[in-house]
């Protein structure tokens, strides 16, 4: 079925004649006599009751009548979506890691809303390496996540500035060697993250094992445990910041050999052009 023909269907409807459809549509009345025939075999149902110069809708007409001139209008409405003189829209899906979400991106989200209330922004947050590969899977438009990033697919731009910090409990006397913390658990998310690979190398490195690793998907739950005194973690310093704003419930120690951990935007290269990919960067700056 094609919109031409439910439009010529529909002009029957309303001008009450197919010489009067014709005249509208400027065309000729045997073409949509045709259409008007093609459209009731293709159907397998009668839309008219044909009394001699009159055409009478049918029960079955008047539905396809109501449906019709629905889509149709909605066909006008899609045409009229991506016009320059309207504003920017679109389902834009973006992922970020937890960390982010809750310290850089909440008063940067409700700005890009009120800047572009047509776009449907849905987020939602996961670890690095599921997040890169939805990015390549096409699942997601665009990610927030440590690199850089180097894929031949893939293009990236610095978003936050980071760096990582090791907490541990504050009443203990932490030293550089690190030797303290084999009495301590590990607080960490799975192993798909990033930063456990990070403190698991450096641990390795010092032949350190704590006393037990113990997965938490949330940054709340591992200070708090840090802060109560049972174990340590790695984590991003916007996150000591917005749990610990004056550090006097935890111990935060800066470890050079992880300080670093900037943030990027990451996005497909066939994105490039993207006005909502470009826009979306480009806001963080703003």
């Amino acid at each position: 079925m094609k919109l031409h023909q439910l439009s010529l269907f529909c002009a029957i409807v309303e001008n009450g004649t197919i010489a009067a459809a014709a005249k509208k549509l400027n065309c000729v009345p045997s073409n949509i006599t045709i259409r008007l025939k093609q459209l009731e075999e293709q159907l397998g149902a009668k839309l008219f009751n044909r009394e001699k110069n009159r055409l009478l809708i049918t029960p079955q007409g008047r539905i396809l009548y109501r449906s019709a001139k629905d889509l149709l209008l909605r066909a006008v409405n899609i045409e009229h979506l991506f016009n320059r003189n309207t504003a920017a829209n679109g389902v834009f899906l973006v992922g970020a890691l937890e960390g982010v979400l809750s310290s850089h991106m909440p008063s940067y989200i409700v700005n890009h809303r009120m800047k572009y209330p047509n776009i449907e922004l849905h987020i939602r947050s996961d670890n690095s390496l599921n997040l890169e590969r939805e990015l390549l899977e096409g699942a997601l438009d665009l990610i927030i996540t440590d690199g850089p990033i180097e894929h031949p697919l893939l293009s990236s731009t610095l978003a936050f500035r980071e760096r990582l910090m090791l907490i541990v409990p504050p009443s203990l006397p932490a030293t550089i060697d690190l030797g303290f913390l084999e009495t301590l658990d590990l607080y960490t998310f799975r192993k798909s993250c990033s930063y456990r690979h990070l403190i698991e190398y450096l641990l390795s490195s010092k032949k350190i094992r704590p006393n037990m690793i113990l997965e938490m998907e949330s940054y709340d739950v591992i200070t708090a445990c840090v802060s109560a005194g049972l174990g340590f973690s790695l984590v991003p310093e916007s996150i000591l910041e917005k749990c610990f704003p004056t550090q006097s419930k935890i111990q935060a120690m800066e470890i050079p050999e992880l300080e670093r951990n900037d943030l990027f935007f990451v996005w497909r290269k066939s994105d490039d052009a993207s006005m909502l990919v470009s826009d979306f960067v480009s806001g963080a700056f703003c």
